[in-house]
């Protein structure tokens, strides 16, 4: 009895599968492969204590039978074998990969998880694949929390949070707040074809099933609660600035920023308006401008993010940042889904307050000399107009006041001139940069001529 499969195709898929096996399980189906063949198509599948994953092809033969072997064995003897057929035989109990023979596994127990009755199903797009790998660089696959290890599901999409990033992908779902595991195994097989959900509840909890033309994942549902993550995302009123660029500019600073070197512990990286139609980015002694449109007050406005937030925001192909007053999170739209995160915070500088000056005291002593003379001047019989004295002490503050108007203006302007001479200082060191870089890419093409 044999049957013959594409080996290439096979070989792709057992990548994906592999995700699952624990070779230092001590349960033999955590490191096992079930083959089953039957009308025309075989299935290999493997699982791990929450997640089943199966791959269905076309095979070559009217064949029916079911072994279980060693994962590692069965994959060692598809990489063996030569041709593009792979041949599987099927002979009295062993399985035969080409010129290979592999013994079954004894005592190995294999059930596939049954539906309950009150099964919710719902549409997957296209590439909903790669919506979960966007997904993905948010799980916090290190949190206590069992439930913010995953992927969460509800009617209004997919969400992952790390407590400092969100990401809200909206694609309509019938589902009421499931959340997977991380299908680290799922993402492997890239598939570009659309697929179903289907979700329910039985004894042992809450289970699903994503189930593609050759792909079928089962996955036990997190237990716990996942955060309101609908209460982080800022109002459309609150965002009263913004700021958009080209995606083509928006890749020109995510190469930027990988040049940074970090500067722990927050990686500081600023942003802010220097002139109309230019964003500027700080960090530390590197600087960099690309054309931008701004909405919204500017003025003395910047933001300040962890550099790595920016790189991920710009990871997800996110053009629009818009943002609130005050220390509110941020609003990344453009790319991927809603990004929301929150800036770095920037304590406001206070003023420092004028010196107080004992005034009251000589305007007492002043007023009481007004009021001994006052009978002294009606006995004159022709008194002459005396002239208003000024208090020196009242004179000297006014100079001091004046005094310290003319320094904070000087100090102002001071700081203006010093920031507009970094920034001049740090164009010039990118130009060199960039003419280096030019210089050997120039070099580069000549040799190569």
């Amino acid at each position: 009895m044999k049957i013959e499969v594409n080996k290439n195709e096979l070989e792709r898929a057992l990548i994906a599968l592999g995700k699952l096996i624990s070779r230092m399980s001590p349960i033999p189906e955590h490191k096992s492969l079930l083959i089953e063949c039957k009308e025309g198509k075989v299935c290999f599948s493997t699982r791990s204590p929450s997640e089943q994953m199966t791959f269905r092809t076309a095979c070559v033969g009217e064949v029916e039978f079911r072994c279980i072997v060693g994962f590692d064995e069965f994959r060692d003897a598809v990489r063996g074998y030569r041709n593009k057929a792979l041949e599987l035989e099927d002979n009295e109990g062993t399985l035969r990969v080409g010129e290979r023979t592999l013994f079954p596994k004894s005592g190995v127990e294999w059930q596939v998880p049954d539906e309950g009755e009150h099964c919710s199903v719902s549409e997957l797009p296209k590439d909903f694949v790669a919506l979960f790998a966007a997904a993905s660089p948010l799980v916090d696959r290190n949190n206590p929390r069992k439930v913010l290890q995953g992927i969460n599901l509800c009617r209004e999409g997919i969400t992952t949070t790390n407590g400092r990033e969100l990401l809200n992908i909206y694609v309509p779902l019938n589902v009421d707040d499931f959340t997977i595991p991380l299908p680290l195994a799922l993402m492997q097989t890239r598939i570009t074809e659309s697929g179903t959900l289907c979700t329910w509840t039985d004894r042992t909890g809450k289970r699903c099933r994503i189930e593609t033309e050759h792909w079928v994942w089962y996955a036990e549902g997190l237990e716990g609660n996942y955060p309101n993550w609908k209460q982080v995302i800022p109002s459309q009123k609150a965002l009263v600035r913004s700021v958009s660029f080209l995606p083509e500019r928006g890749q020109q600073l995510e190469i930027f920023l990988k040049n940074v070197p970090d500067q722990p512990p927050h990686n500081p990286v600023e942003l802010y308006q220097s002139e109309p139609g230019y964003l500027n980015i700080l960090a530390g002694e590197m600087h960099t401008s690309i054309a931008a449109e701004f909405i919204g007050n500017w003025n003395d406005v910047s933001i300040k993010l962890n550099k790595h937030v920016l790189l991920r925001l710009l990871s997800e192909g996110h053009t629009k940042i818009e943002a609130c007053d005050g220390h509110f999170p941020i609003l990344a739209t453009g790319g991927t889904g809603r990004y929301i995160t929150i800036p770095l915070y920037q304590p406001k500088t206070q003023e420092p307050k004028p010196i107080q000056t004992q005034t009251e005291e000589p305007k007492m002593e002043n007023n009481e000399m007004r009021v001994v003379s006052a009978p002294v001047q009606t006995v004159v019989s022709n008194p002459e107009p005396v002239p208003e004295t000024v208090d020196p002490m009242e004179e000297l503050n006014h100079s001091i006041d004046e005094l310290r108007g003319r320094l904070k203006l000087l100090l102002d302007e001071t700081g203006v001139l010093t920031r507009k001479v970094k920034e001049a200082v740090l164009k010039q060191k990118q130009k060199e940069r960039d003419f280096i870089l030019a210089k050997r890419a120039i070099e580069r093409i000549k040799m190569a001529i």
